[in-house]
């Protein structure tokens, strides 16, 4: 076979492409370019991954948006956020950390808005993605898909032994909405 003489059509590994989307920065909220970013459940604006009452996370952030200025509002700043694709972030430290021998679609949780680790901590940590191998560098090949990371957490709060099958379905309906 022959190496190519002109342009060709660039094949993308993970699917289409990236899904982008704009979304409201809370007031009092700095967000880096690069960082894990998630919702809070309250009202749906954007802050740093590991913001205790934010959800799991739900891209990472294309750019820095700052929205602490005094008299600052939720929403007075807008952050495009990127999903559903394979991200390079930080590994977690000691017992908290990825290796080569991790296995591939193995649940990644956040510790920070840039370091991921390989366990929940007894379900302290929310989930962030799935685990794709590692760099060579050391970072975490992380697929980062919010609407899978939020099953991830709902199966993660059922309760382990409900008493009876009616109790297991309003656990399961309490969990999922």
């Amino acid at each position: 076979m022959a190496n190519y003489t002109s342009d060709s059509v660039i094949d993308t590994i993970g699917g289409p492409g990236p899904f982008c989307f704009d979304l409201p920065v809370d007031a009092g909220s700095k967000v880096f370019a690069g960082s894990l970013c998630s919702q809070l459940a309250a009202t749906g604006c954007v802050v740093p991954y590991s913001t205790a009452a934010a959800g799991v996370a739900v891209g990472v952030a294309q750019h820095a948006a700052d929205n602490t200025a005094a008299g600052a509002a939720d929403g007075d700043k807008r952050v495009r956020v990127e999903t559903k694709r394979m991200f390079a972030l930080d590994n977690g430290a000691g017992g908290d950390a990825f290796s080569e021998a991790s296995l591939i679609g193995s649940v990644v949780f956040g510790t920070d808005d840039h370091t991921v680790a390989d366990n929940s901590a007894a379900a302290t940590r929310k989930p962030v993605g799935f685990f794709y191998g590692m760099e060579t560098d050391g970072k975490v090949r992380v697929f980062v898909d919010p609407a899978l990371a939020a099953i991830v957490l709902a199966l993660q709060s059922l309760t382990d032994v409900p008493a009876t099958a009616d109790a297991l379905r309003d656990n399961i309906v309490a969990n999922f909405g």
